[in-house]
C-alpha cells in the first residue's frame, strides 16, 4: 500500500463570529403516507456564509481540501485520487417521457446563483503535468444498452449542454419611490423574470415621450473619434453642453462607487453647468454621473468635476442635457422578437440628429444600427423604420437574487405605479463551444488534430446515422427570402490560410447534396461565390452558369496607424455600379486587416457615386491594418 501523507485537509474553515458554520443535522421527514427506511442516515446540511479569505489560494473558500501523494509506492500501476464517489442505484423505475416522467438519478448537483458583474464558472480545472503521459483534462465513459423508447428521450449523449441567452426580461412597476434621480427605486414584478442584470439598463417605459422614424443611415458624428448619428423625423430635445476631455479617467477598481474627476474639457458646443448628471459616453464604459463644479468657460476650454465609476481613455465625449440618459429602441426589433433594443442615446447637436453609441467589449463604437440583417428595423422602410426613447440607468448591484436593484446616478423621473423593465445588454455573444489548441513540437508521430471524432461500431451505419449534423431550428420566415426581416446566419466560417480547405481519404459516394431549393423549386443555386464572379446551378436546365458580375479592385489601403473609431479608405472603379447595389464579397488580396498585431479592424464597403465603390478600413481597436488592395464584388 503505498503512504498517504495529508498535507492539509481543512473540509470546513471557521468562519467570524457574525457568521457562524452551522452543520445541522436533519431526518427526513415522517408523516402518515411516508416510511423511512430504518438504515436511512441523517441528513446533513452545511451552511456557510462569507467565508474568510485563505492564506493558501488567496481565494474566500469555504471549503478546502489539499491532499499529497509524495512517491508511487510498491504499486507501480496504482491510482492515486482526491476525491472518489460511487452511486448505485436499483429497485422499481418509470421512463414513460413526457407522457408519464422519469426517476432520474444523478451522482453530483450543483447550482451556481450570480447576481453581481464579473467572471462566473460553473468548474475550473487547472492541470499541470511535467512527465510523458496521457494527459486528460476530462476523460469519461458513458455506456448504456437501455434503448431509446420513451417520448422525447435523448437516447446516449456523450456530453449535452444547453447554452445562451436568458430567455425574457424583468417587466414591472414602481412600488415605491424618492422621485427624480432615485437609484434604489422599489419594484414589483409583473411578468418575465423576477429579476434585474447588474451592468443592464433599468428603464422607464411610461416616461418614453420621445418617439419618431429613422430617415437616414447612421454617420459619423463629425469631431468625434467614435460616435455616430441616427437621422429622425421627430424634433429633438437638444444638448445644453459637449465637450471632449483629453485626460484618462484612473480606474478605481469598483463599478458602484463615484469618484471625484476634474478635467478642462474643450467646449465644441454650450457650457456645463454644476447641477444634475452629464453623460460620460465613452471610449471605454459609458455611464452617468453627477457633475458637482463647473468653471467659467475662457478660451474655449472650462474645467469641471464630475464623480465616475469607470476609467475611460482620452479622447472622452462629455454630454449634458437633452437626450442623456436616454436609450433607444427600435420598434419592429420588440414586434419580432420581443426583446427591446437599449442603445445609448447620448444627446443632439441638431433637432434632427440623434447621436448614439453601443459598448461592445469594452470599446463604445458607434456602428451602423440598425445592422442591416441582424436586427428587424431598417431605415426608411414602412414598418420597420420606428423607435422610442426611453429614460433609464445602468443597473451597479443587485441587493438580492430578486428585482431589487441599486441604479447608478440618474435624472429618471421615476413615479410610482411607472411601468419598469430591465432589458438585456444590445451587445450579447454567445458560444457554444469554445476551445483552444496549442503546440510547438511538431507532429512528428501521431497525427495531431484540433478536434477529433472517430466512429465505432457497425450501428454507425446507413441514413440514420449522421458524422456531424447542424441544424437551425428557427423557421424560414424569419429570414428575407420566406418574408421575414432578418439574414440567415452562415453555416461555417473557416479564417486563416489551410493548405488544403477539404479533404477526403478515399472520396466520398457524393461529396455535396443539396436535396431542395427552398426559394422556389426552379430559383437558381450559387454554389461558390468568387471575388471574379459566381459559379451557379440551374436546376430547370440542369446546367452551371458563370456570372461574371460587377467588380473591381481598390486602390491600397491600410500601413498606417489608425486611432480608435478612424478608417483609412480606398476607391474600386467598376463600370456600372450605382447606389441601389450593395457589395456582396470584400476580399483583401493578402490576408485579413485584424492579423495586424495590436490592433482590430471592420471592413465596409458602399456605392458612393457612379461606378464607384469605398472600402474602409476602421479600427475598433487602435492599431496599424496590413496595406491591401480589394476586390469587391456588387449585386
Amino acid at each position: 500500500m503505498p503512504r498517504i501523507r495529508i498535507a492539509a485537509l481543512l473540509p470546513l474553515l471557521l468562519l467570524p463570529p457574525t457568521s457562524p458554520a452551522q452543520t445541522v443535522p436533519q431526518t427526513a421527514p415522517q408523516s402518515a403516507s411516508q416510511t423511512v427506511h430504518p438504515d436511512a442516515a441523517p441528513i446533513q446540511a452545511t451552511r456557510l456564509t462569507n467565508c474568510p479569505l485563505n492564506e493558501l489560494t488567496h481565494a474566500r473558500d469555504c471549503t478546502l481540501g489539499v491532499f499529497t501523494f509524495d512517491h508511487g509506492g510498491a504499486d507501480p500501476n496504482g491510482h492515486e485520487s482526491a476525491h472518489s464517489t460511487e452511486l448505485t442505484t436499483t429497485g422499481p423505475g418509470i421512463s414513460l417521457g413526457n407522457f408519464g416522467g422519469w426517476r432520474v438519478q444523478f451522482l453530483n448537483v450543483d447550482e451556481l446563483n450570480v447576481a453581481n458583474r464579473g467572471i462566473a464558472q460553473g468548474r475550473s480545472l487547472k492541470l499541470n503535468k511535467h512527465a510523458t503521459g496521457d494527459t486528460m483534462g476530462t476523460y469519461d465513459y458513458v455506456f448504456s444498452d437501455g434503448g431509446s423508447t420513451a417520448l422525447s428521450d435523448e437516447a446516449i449523449k456523450g456530453e449535452a449542454a444547453n447554452v445562451g441567452e436568458t430567455d425574457g426580461y424583468f417587466h414591472g412597476k414602481i412600488a415605491s419611490t424618492t422621485g427624480t434621480g432615485d437609484i434604489a427605486p422599489a419594484l414589483t414584478f409583473v411578468s418575465g423574470n423576477n429579476w434585474t442584470t447588474d451592468g443592464a439598463p433599468l428603464l422607464d417605459i411610461t416616461k418614453g415621450t420621445i418617439s419618431g422614424h429613422l430617415t437616414g443611415r447612421s454617420a459619423p458624428l463629425p469631431g468625434s473619434t467614435y460616435l455616430n448619428t441616427l437621422t429622425v423625423d421627430n424634433e429633438l430635445p437638444l444638448s445644453t453642453a459637449w465637450g471632449i476631455c483629453n485626460t484618462a479617467i484612473p480606474n478605481n477598481h469598483t463599478a458602484q462607487v463615484n469618484t471625484p474627476f476634474t478635467c478642462n474639457v474643450t467646449l465644441k458646443q454650450g457650457r456645463f453647468r454644476p447641477q444634475g448628471v452629464v453623460c460620460v459616453t465613452g471610449p471605454n464604459y459609458p455611464e452617468q454621473a453627477p457633475i458637482t463644479a463647473a468653471s467659467t468657460p475662457s478660451g474655449g476650454s472650462q474645467s469641471i468635476t464630475i464623480a465616475v465609476r469607470n476609467p475611460n481613455t482620452a479622447g472622452i465625449s462629455i454630454f449634458q442635457g437633452g437626450l442623456c440618459g436616454q436609450y433607444i429602441s427600435f420598434d419592429a426589433n420588440l414586434a419580432l422578437t420581443g426583446y427591446r433594443s437599449s442603445y445609448y442615446a447620448f444627446g443632439a447637436l441638431d433637432p434632427h440628429h440623434l447621436i448614439y453609441g453601443m459598448n461592445r467589449r469594452g470599446v463604445v463604437a458607434g456602428g451602423f444600427i440598425p445592422m442591416t440583417g441582424d436586427e428587424a428595423a431598417a431605415v426608411g422602410v414602412d414598418g420597420l423604420d420606428g423607435y422610442h426613447l426611453y429614460p433609464g440607468c445602468e443597473v451597479v448591484t443587485n441587493r438580492t437574487f430578486g428585482a431589487n436593484p441599486i441604479c447608478e446616478p440618474n435624472a429618471v423621473p421615476w413615479a410610482t405605479s411607472d411601468l419598469i423593465e430591465a432589458p438585456h445588454n444590445v451587445a450579447v455573444s454567445v458560444t457554444g463551444r469554445s476551445m483552444n489548441v496549442y503546440q510547438n513540437t511538431p507532429s512528428n508521430g501521431w497525427g495531431s488534430v484540433g478536434d477529433l471524432l472517430v466512429l465505432h461500431g457497425p450501428g454507425t451505419s446507413g441514413n440514420n446515422f449522421i458524422g456531424r449534423l447542424t441544424r437551425n431550428a428557427n423557421p424560414v420566415t424569419l429570414y428575407k427570402p420566406f418574408g421575414g426581416p432578418l439574414d440567415a446566419p452562415d453555416f461555417h466560417h473557416i479564417d486563416g490560410y489551410f493548405d488544403v480547405g477539404l479533404a477526403f481519404r478515399p472520396a466520398p459516394h457524393i461529396l455535396i447534396r443539396v436535396q431542395n431549393n427552398r426559394d422556389t423549386p426552379n430559383t437558381p443555386i450559387t454554389l461558390f461565390s468568387l471575388p471574379g464572379g459566381d459559379i451557379r446551378w440551374d436546376p430547370a436546365s440542369g446546367s452551371l452558369l458563370a456570372k461574371t458580375g460587377l467588380h473591381g479592385t481598390t486602390t491600397a489601403i491600410g500601413g498606417r496607424p489608425l486611432a480608435l473609431g478612424t478608417c483609412a479608405t480606398g476607391t474600386a472603379t467598376i463600370p456600372g455600379a450605382n447606389n441601389t447595389m450593395v457589395p456582396v464579397t470584400v476580399a483583401s488580396t493578402t490576408g485579413a486587416p485584424g492579423f495586424s498585431p495590436g490592433g482590430a479592424f471592420q471592413v465596409n464597403a458602399q456605392v458612393t457615386a457612379p461606378d464607384t465603390v469605398t472600402v474602409s478600413v476602421c479600427a475598433i481597436l487602435p492599431g496599424t491594418p496590413r496595406p491591401s488592395t480589394y476586390i469587391v464584388s456588387l449585386q
